[in-house]
């Protein structure tokens, strides 16, 4: 990397959301969930008639599944009741958001565009009037681009910065502290969280159905899969390697195969369902049609979506059970060697825990966290969980930020935690991965029944007045 120099790798691969609007009609399913909700809270009655005043129905809560449908049903209660045949069919706005990667040739248009605009130099060096425009946030980019301003912005502002300079003299080397391994405090701790689980999964097949049909319904149209045969001259900068497109030539390959795909035993291989269940939900889907238009992008769409909506419910009906004689060994957990950090950048000192520096992984969340923990009087032992001490769960391994230990009030109550600390003590503000993995964690260590609680946590001071 050149500093002050644009470079078409400094483009390429930046993933961004792109938001836009679809047309959707409301679904029976839908329009019966709806009912049923608006029932049990008392704002219809049984045959769909409003009970409630209109006044009262403005603000009326909806699951979350349903909140696409709002204002269909805020109109249908104020014309004074709903019912399932009633909604069903309405048009409605959805907002998707979908997920891009900017490819070599768009990092080539964008250089073009640059260029063009007297961004930068036909070699990629910055000028000042990129300067200026990212300074007053005016910086055209084309409308295909849009969504990923932000993403753009960082990566030019990144080219502009200069690599942080370390202070060596901040080093320290994070060593393992024996004595306090063998202490009461300790030993206390890790007593309660020592013991290996191994978990059961029981899946609603009838559900898991439902889920995967109405998915895949929902899944955007595969198009025919086409041949793209492309012309440009190379040419080759101090930005890196540009080309200049010559000719584009595409061709539809037509949906006549010697052979498909055997897509059962394919998807089978990777979500562990029968061959019957995996039947069911594309012939009841009405997708299979779109497997001819490509195959290969249908096999990978669908093994996805079949795969995620079989998580979620294994997650949600996932058992741990105690591995008994079967325990995390403290000496392979600790036993890493000796790490060296910088104190400006992701080391703090601590006292109340297993090793002299804390190695921390966010300087606004778990290094104040860390410091809160190693001030307070009450916490008598806090660990930051190696990496090493894992949990497994349906979709990969999971591995706790904290183990606290702590006394309250001059009663000696003891009290074990594990604390995940994130930006948010919300579940709704967790990507829905790491919601999952904590859920399974929370099983986890109920399973243990040792009076460990788990919980998501931001900051100390807040946390502990709740806990």
């Amino acid at each position: 990397m050149r500093f002050g120099v644009l470079q078409l790798s400094m483009f390429a691969g930046i993933v961004y959301a792109e938001k836009r609007e679809e047309a959707r009609i409301v679904t029976r399913e839908q329009a019966e969930q709806v009912v049923e909700e608006l029932t049990t809270a008392g704002i219809i009655d049984e045959s769909g008639a409003l009970t409630a005043p209109v006044s009262e129905t403005e603000n009326v809560a909806l699951s979350p599944k349903l909140e696409e449908v709002r204002d269909v049903v805020a109109a249908a209660l104020d014309a004074g009741g709903v019912a399932p045949e009633a909604l069903t069919g309405k048009a409605y706005i959805r907002a998707v958001e979908e997920e891009k990667t900017l490819t070599p040739d768009d990092a080539q248009a964008l250089m073009t565009h640059f260029e063009k605009k007297g961004y930068i130099t036909d070699g990629g060096r910055i000028k000042d009037t990129m300067r200026d425009a990212l300074r007053t946030g005016t910086l055209d980019l084309p409308k295909k681009y849009e969504a990923a301003r932000s993403h753009l912005e960082a990566a030019i502002t990144g080219a502009e910065r200069r690599p942080p300079i370390r202070d060596a003299s901040r080093d320290v080397v994070v060593r393992l502290k024996e004595q306090v391994m063998g202490s009461d405090e300790f030993k206390e701790l890790w007593s309660k969280i020592q013991q290996k689980t191994t978990y059961r999964v029981q899946i609603d097949e009838r559900r898991l159905h439902d889920d995967c049909v109405k998915a895949l319904r929902e899944m955007p149209p595969i198009p025919r899969a086409r041949l793209v045969s492309r012309t440009a001259d190379i040419h080759i900068e101090n930005a890196g390697v540009r080309h200049t497109e010559r000719s584009l030539q595409t061709t539809d390959i037509a949906d006549t195969y010697s052979a498909l795909p055997d897509i059962l035993t394919a998807i089978r291989d990777k979500t562990m369902l029968s061959l019957s269940t995996l039947a069911e939900i594309l012939i009841d889907s009405g997708r299979t049609g779109d497997f001819l238009n490509d195959p290969e992008a249908f096999l990978q769409k669908a093994t996805a979506i079949i795969r995620e909506c079989r998580h979620k419910l294994a997650i949600e009906g996932i058992r741990y059970v105690r591995l008994n004689g079967q325990e995390y060994d403290k000496k392979e957990i600790f036993a890493a060697p000796q790490l060296l950090a910088n104190l400006d950048r992701n080391a703090v000192k601590v006292n109340r825990s297993v090793y002299d520096y804390l190695v921390y992984d966010s300087a606004t969340v778990e290094k104040p966290f860390a410091l809160a923990l190693d001030k307070d009087p009450d916490v008598k032992m806090f660990l930051k969980l190696p990496r090493c001490f894992t949990i497994d769960t349906p979709i990969g391994t999971y591995t706790p930020d904290w183990a606290v230990y702590l006394t309250r009030d001059s009663r000696e109550e003891k009290l074990y935690f594990i604390f995940e600390t994130k930006g948010s003590e919300s579940p709704q503000d967790l990507r829905e991965r790491e919601l999952q993995k904590f859920r399974c964690g929370e099983r986890h260590f109920q399973a243990l029944d040792s009076g460990v609680q788990m919980h998501l946590a931001t900051d100390w001071t807040e946390i502990k007045k709740r806990i």
